[in-house]
């Protein structure tokens, strides 16, 4: 399996993940003639998928939690906040189960490197978010020792981080481009009308309910909405800080193209200490694959391949499937180990790169 462009899609290509709209179907898993679908798709917001073919054959790329976790989920979570825009009113009845299926697919997939991209169409971001940065709030929590009971209310909050988000102008939060000061001003406001809002839900601890408030606080205190600092802010808002800086890095934005996860990581780690908890950034990464499995690399011998297999305890040095020579001339897929081959190294990674690969 790897992950692929749309405009590198190719005939013998066979849809590796299944993708779904909302709460529907939308691509099953093993569709075949991909190149029919481009339009539709990118229509969605849609720009890559993931895919099967030669090149990848045998190329697995884990998940924290499982497809049917994931989708149940932002159902779940796209029905509560929906009901509480008609009724104002938030039951957490069926998120409370979801929350549980997230913990347990958590505990049964032990010391694995996350390295799958929630694809979704651009309108469901807010949702796609929320469940990404969840899932890597309790990965956190959960390598920090956190208990069954501690690690619920962390994920209520951090579902529920961004609610605020809804009670905005959705001009506003759409826009493309740079936002004016008076703009960013009204985005920052998503902070405490969200803790507002779920003081209306009885069934929420005020841990859960603060990381709403200060999801976008920082240690130097430098965040909003009041610029407290690290002696001030819990260890919720500190875990759920990284976990949101990173997914909404990665996740391509109607102002911005997505970063790739070096990137981001390289982004935390310079930022560690002063903007993030170093002892949360430094446990987060070693849940992140940083060159993520089926991506595309080019390494310092010009050669490009895709990464198969990662190196634990050493995130800079996958295995990687070498697919072209350094001319850029196709080859019999083989694998490199760079452990092994200490002299080459990853120079680019496939967000990095310009021009189509093969």
């Amino acid at each position: 399996m790897r992950l692929v462009s749309l405009s590198m899609l190719k005939p013998d290509m066979i849809l590796a993940k299944s993708i779904y709209y909302r709460e529907c179907l939308l691509l099953k898993e093993g569709q075949t003639e991909l190149g029919r679908f481009v339009g539709s798709l990118k229509n969605l917001g849609i720009d890559c998928v993931y895919v099967e073919d030669s090149k990848s054959d045998g190329i697995e790329i884990p998940d924290a939690i499982t497809e049917e976790t994931r989708v149940s989920c932002k159902r779940i979570l796209r029905k509560t906040i929906d009901d509480f825009e008609n009724r104002t009113v938030i039951d957490l009845t069926d998120m409370s189960e979801t929350i549980h299926s997230i913990i347990d697919d958590i505990f049964a997939n032990e010391d694995m490197q996350v390295s799958l991209n929630d694809i979704s169409a651009s309108d469901e971001y807010t949702f796609s978010h929320c469940v990404s940065s969840t899932v890597y709030s309790l990965l956190i929590a959960k390598q920090l020792g956190y208990s069954r009971p501690m690690m619920e209310k962390l994920a209520a909050g951090a579902l529920f981080h961004d609610i605020g988000k809804i009670l905005l102008d959705k001009k506003i939060l759409n826009k493309e481009g740079k936002l004016d000061i008076d703009e960013f001003e009204h985005i920052r406001l998503h902070t405490t009308l969200g803790y507002e809002t779920l003081k209306k839900c009885v069934s929420l601890t005020e841990l859960s309910r603060i990381v709403a408030l200060y999801h976008h606080e920082r240690m130097d205190g430098s965040g909003y909405p009041t610029g407290v600092k690290a002696g001030e802010l819990h260890e919720f808002t500190r875990i759920v800080a990284v976990a949101d800086t990173y997914d909404a890095l990665v996740s391509d934005r109607c102002y911005r193209r997505k970063w790739s996860s070096n990137q981001t990581v390289n982004y935390l780690i310079e930022h560690a200490g002063t903007k993030f908890d170093t002892k949360i950034v430094s446990v987060f990464i070693k849940q992140i694959a940083i060159f993520p499995n089926g991506s595309l690399v080019r390494l310092s011998d010009n050669s490009t391949g895709i990464v198969k297999e990662q190196n634990k305890n050493f995130p800079l040095r996958p295995i990687i499937r070498i697919i072209t020579d350094p001319n850029g001339q196709d080859v019999t897929p083989h694998e490199v180990d760079l452990m092994k081959i200490l002299s080459m190294t990853i120079i680019e990674s496939e967000i990095e790169m310009n021009g189509d690969l093969p």
